[in-house]
């Protein structure tokens, strides 16, 4: 068995192609849909529509992407957009920051990107260069790759490409939301996870079949370990 997961392991370097826990806590999902609005797939009235989400609803707003739509997340994990008009919800945030308040709000988004990767535990599936986020099947880089755009940061997909992004961190001095890479029984670098602190990270593996925990100072991954670089 452990051959066989690490062998899977050792294709993840993917090149570029085209949930939540069962109920999530109620408390995340603080906004209210107050009128029956389109739930689409991109911020445009031309993109695809998964559905209607109806009054009463409530959803989880990871951002106002602009005075026009709102990134949003459903209690089964799926994140899209709808109309930031105020007749259909009871949102009362603002915009996303952006520009000279981005560094101090580094630890903040590091938090969204991690508990966004927490909530889809037990919702994604691996799958060695997929990146499907309709069906949420995902290999180990795209998943970080899907997680991290979702608030706003843009990462390329493919662990020979992500290694070189961002600048190198010591792994004496992780924070949050840096990026942890590995070499799974191989000479390359060919895993990647998220750092979220308390010597653990989150990634998506084959040997779960998706989204788990683990620690980078024990066990099969503390002897796996490479390098990390911060993206935030």
């Amino acid at each position: 068995m452990k051959k066989f997961i690490v062998a899977l392991l050792a294709l993840c370097v993917a090149l570029p192609l085209a949930v939540v826990p069962p109920e999530a806590d109620a408390a995340s999902f603080e906004t209210t849909i107050k009128y029956g609005v389109n739930f689409r797939a991109q911020p445009s009235t031309s993109a695809y529509i998964y559905r209607m989400i109806p009054k009463g609803e409530r959803v989880h707003v990871i951002q106002k992407e602009n005075n026009n739509w709102l990134r949003i997340m459903v209690k089964d994990g799926t994140i899209g957009f709808i109309s930031a008009d105020s007749k259909y919800t009871n949102y009362k945030g603002s915009s996303s920051s952006s520009g000279s308040s981005s560094s101090s709000s580094s630890s903040g988004k590091a938090d969204n990107i991690i508990n966004l990767a927490k909530r889809l535990q037990g919702r994604v599936t691996y799958k060695l260069g997929v990146r499907n986020p309709s069906k949420m099947i995902f290999d180990c880089s795209s998943f970080v790759e899907y997680v991290f755009e979702q608030h706003g940061v843009e990462l390329p997909w493919g662990t020979k490409t992500l290694k070189n992004k961002g600048k190198a961190v010591a792994k004496s001095n992780l924070k949050k939301g840096d990026l942890v890479f590995f070499s799974a029984n191989s000479s390359s670098i060919n895993h990647v996870g998220i750092y979220i602190g308390n010597g653990q990270f989150i990634h998506n593996t084959p040997s779960a079949n998706g989204i788990t925990i683990s620690s980078l100072n024990s066990g099969y991954w503390a002897k796996e370990y490479e390098m990390a670089r911060r993206v935030l």
